[in-house]
């Protein structure tokens, strides 16, 4: 086998790393993708670090010297096929071991592969709110103004990302909106169900992934990163109660 430059594979495998923390995977699968990734790669010992914002990686060469990286990772998004095609790379780089500048060019060809478009995840939003309400034993009428609650949501957060705003407060503001619109639905059209329509429309906002991500990672016994992604949750879940309850208890006290 060819000489490898460990600077180099350090820097590719953490990359690998980071772009699966930052779309939304498990902290046990970052680990477990980057060490079989540098066992390809016929590392005697690797020593990895994960948590929620930071990849602490050190390799030790042929020369038994300790090369290390360390990462923060400060933007996250949940994109499950990113994080699908990221985990295909590994797997296939596991099994071929190509030359490390093709599976670096591979990994850029993902973190460039852009998301979904504006209008595409604006129906996501519709979709889950309205469904969610008839799932909750809303009607119709009711799934339509949760739809247009989840609309005018998506709105609220796409502003919030675009200056790179805090995410609670994002959370906070985007279901208080979708709480003002139900309410304001709910003065015209009196028989509609409010609290339907606010459970289905809040539906966009539950940190479903946070929630399976810090199970997984306590029953992994990876109790640290289980434990900031409870925190994570359950920040989210603060956000959307007193978003919620702020805009009802104003108008409950009108």
């Amino acid at each position: 086998m060819e000489q490898i430059d460990y600077n180099f594979l350090i820097l590719v495998g953490s990359n690998l790393g980071r772009q699966l923390l930052q779309n939304g995977a498990e902290i046990y699968r970052v680990e477990e993708s980057m060490t079989r990734f540098f066992k390809a790669y016929h590392v005697s010992q690797c020593d990895l670090f994960v948590l929620t914002n930071c990849i602490n990686v050190t390799l030790q060469d042929s020369d038994g010297q300790a090369v290390t990286r360390i990462l923060r990772i400060n933007d996250y998004t949940t994109d499950m096929d990113k994080v699908e095609k990221l985990n295909d790379l590994c797997r296939k780089t596991c099994e071929t071991v190509p030359p490390l500048e093709m599976v670096q060019e591979e990994l850029k060809k993902i973190e460039e592969t852009p998301a979904f478009p504006y209008k595409i995840q604006m129906l996501g939003f519709i979709g889950l709110a309205s469904a969610s309400t008839l799932f909750f034993g809303g009607n119709f009428v009711d799934a339509i103004i949760s739809g247009i609650a989840g609309i005018c949501m998506q709105w609220v957060l796409f502003v919030f990302e675009k200056y790179r705003a805090n995410s609670f407060f994002a959370n906070l503001i985007a279901s208080a909106v979708s709480a003002l619109v139900a309410v304001l639905a709910l003065q015209i059209f009196p028989q509609l169900h409010l609290d339907k329509i606010i459970m289905g429309a809040i539906m966009n906002l539950v940190p479903g992934i946070a929630i399976t991500s810090f199970m997984r990672d306590l029953l992994s016994r990876d109790y640290l990163s289980g434990t900031l992604r409870l925190v994570e949750s359950l920040l989210v879940a603060t956000a959307i109660a007193l978003g919620t309850g702020a805009v009802l208890a104003f108008f409950r006290f009108l």
